[in-house]
């Protein structure tokens, strides 16, 4: 059926427009009138070039898929009750109601408009609107009232959002679609912990939103490492230039709150981009590239420290400071605890030693810059040179989650005694900040220990001192239990009728070469010498300063 250009009014009480799948709809400079309580049904496609009037329902109800090129003009009310589904092929709005009835409507490269006073209704995780190329939904003049969008980006993939607006009433524009990018709309798709879509949401005019914002996924969308329990909503920024990245903070994350489907909700966004729903990857990033030298694995020829528990195969793929009494503090820990890594980066499949070889797992701590509070925390990877990064082996140290800001932070490890900086320092979003423990004992926090803070290693070098093998902050070989005495330590693991332990991953290895015995007569290889060397023969004990 075509009108066109006719000078009078076609007004549709009710009808059924063909009953043919190929029959079509078009409107060419005609007024056409459904009127108050009639139903137009077409089986075909619509096609118009002007307002379609009145208020009463255009129903798409053909048994093959259909399309609407509304040309940007508007229907009154509009019903999808097709199976095959509704394709929009040309910008389109809707002033009253839109029923999602029974299929779905993909909007392509189109914009979908709801009207000032616009409802959507029976939308399900069948019936919905599928945001399959650059095309929006679009809801005018949202308010307090609020708006469901109830979209997916794909025909299988439900991911609606809800979004009220405090601030001033404006056109709000949303798309799903697949993947979380590294860039936000760009760059390389994250492979874990995030819900594997984003949403793009814009506005009209720009500036005075203050929106409310619920993100909706099922179970399936979540990829592996994904925790409910400690995720949120993120907004990717695009400027300025010190902010670039996403921008979740620990303090916005928690608990998701649903039951498959699942939500989370963040306040007061005032400015428009891409959204992710996830853990760590879409945390803002607060980058620090420290140094330091552990002096049990510390060789004072060549400067570097050994990677003898990487070759042996003995440095295990999961951080190992969750199970050891005084370290990973779950409430404080930021988006740390439960590192992992991989053999090709902390085995012998990494290949020949190299200044840049893994050593082994220390703990970072991010202290308040203030009150030296922790309060995040992260395994993370020593390399031979002293350098400290990430779990790939390459990145540098990211205490994701926690703004720019002055910082002090400290290292920890599981057989030598810790070390923070002296003072406080920049830490930024962006751009990575070094901080040299190894340069001179003056970088370090003093606290009111007897000791010197670090080991002098050599010329210039100075390290954490090692021979800590019982969990505690102290080295001595006084003592009549071996929870205080790390001498009693080194016999109670070996026992009297032990030479030696070979081929482990342990705190009592204090010269950390994957052995454990008091026979021999170097340090490199004796751990009873090691700890006689710390400690030195005018040293009763050696104490980490309280931090």
């Amino acid at each position: 059926m075509k009108l066109t250009k006719i000078p009078i009014l076609c007004c549709m009480i009710g009808a059924t427009i063909c009953n043919t799948a190929s029959a079509q709809l078009v409107i060419d400079n005609a007024q056409f009138i459904i009127q108050p309580g009639a139903t137009v049904t077409v089986q075909g496609d619509v096609t118009s070039n002007t307002d379609i009037l009145g208020t009463g329902i255009l129903q798409m109800n053909g048994i093959a898929s259909q399309n609407i090129n509304m040309n940007g003009f508007a229907i009154p009310n509009l019903e999808i009750k097709n199976p095959a589904n509704v394709f929009l092929t040309g910008i389109a709005s809707v002033t009253g109601d839109l029923l999602l009835t029974t299929g779905q409507i993909l909007l392509g490269s189109n914009n979908l408009r709801i009207g000032n006073v616009g409802t959507i209704t029976n939308a399900t995780s069948t019936n919905f609107i599928v945001t399959n190329g650059t095309g929006k939904l679009i809801k005018a003049a949202l308010s307090t009232t609020g708006f469901t969008f109830p979209i997916g980006n794909s025909a299988s993939t439900y991911t609606p959002i809800a979004i009220s607006n405090n601030g001033t009433a404006d056109s709000i524009g949303v798309r799903a679609f697949a993947n979380v990018m590294a860039a936000g709309n760009s760059g390389t798709p994250f492979n874990k912990e995030v819900v594997n879509n984003s949403w793009d949401i814009s506005e009209s005019v720009a500036g005075g939103s203050d929106l409310s914002i619920t993100t909706t996924w099922n179970a399936t969308d979540e990829l592996p490492g994904f925790d409910r329990t400690r995720g949120g909503l993120s907004k990717y920024i695009t400027s300025p230039a010190e902010n670039v990245g996403w921008d979740l903070l620990n303090s916005q994350t928690g608990a998701a709150t649903g039951a498959n489907p699942y939500q989370y909700t963040r306040t007061g966004i005032s400015s428009l981009g891409i959204f992710a729903v996830g853990t760590r990857p879409v945390l803002s990033p607060l980058l620090v590239t420290p140094k330091i030298f552990l002096q049990g694995a510390y060789n004072t020829v060549t400067g570097l420290m050994s990677d003898n528990l990487r070759t042996l195969n003995l440095i295990p793929l999961t951080e190992p400071y969750s199970a050891l009494p005084g370290f990973i503090t779950t409430p404080l820990r930021g988006s740390g605890g439960g590192e992992t890594s991989a053999s090709s980066v902390i085995g012998s499949a990494a290949g020949v030693s190299t200044n840049s070889s893994i050593v082994d797992w220390v703990l970072a701590q991010l202290h308040d810059g203030t009150t030296g509070a922790v309060i995040s925390q992260r395994a993370v990877l020593l390399k031979r040179d002293g350098s400290i990064v990430e779990t790939d082996g390459v990145s540098p140290l990211n205490f994701a989650g926690n703004a720019t800001g002055n910082y002090f932070v400290s290292i920890r490890h599981r057989n030598h005694l810790g070390i923070r900086s002296l003072n406080a320092f920049p830490l930024t979003k962006v751009t990575t900040s070094p901080y040299d423990f190894t340069s001179s004992l003056s970088q370090v926090f003093a606290g009111a220990v007897p000791n010197s803070a670090m080991s002098t290693l050599g010329a210039d070098a100075f390290g954490m001192w090692g021979a800590n093998a019982n969990d505690d902050i102290t080295v001595k070989m006084t003592g009549f239990t071996a929870t205080t005495n790390d001498y009693l330590r080194l016999l109670n693991i070996l026992g009297s009728n032990t030479a030696s332990q070979i081929g482990v991953y342990a705190k009592e290895d204090l010269n950390m070469d994957g052995t454990i015995k008091m026979t021999g007569f170097t340090a490199a290889t004796n751990d009873y010498l090691r700890l006689l060397n710390v400690l030195g023969s005018n040293t009763a004990s050696l104490s980490q300063p309280v931090f």
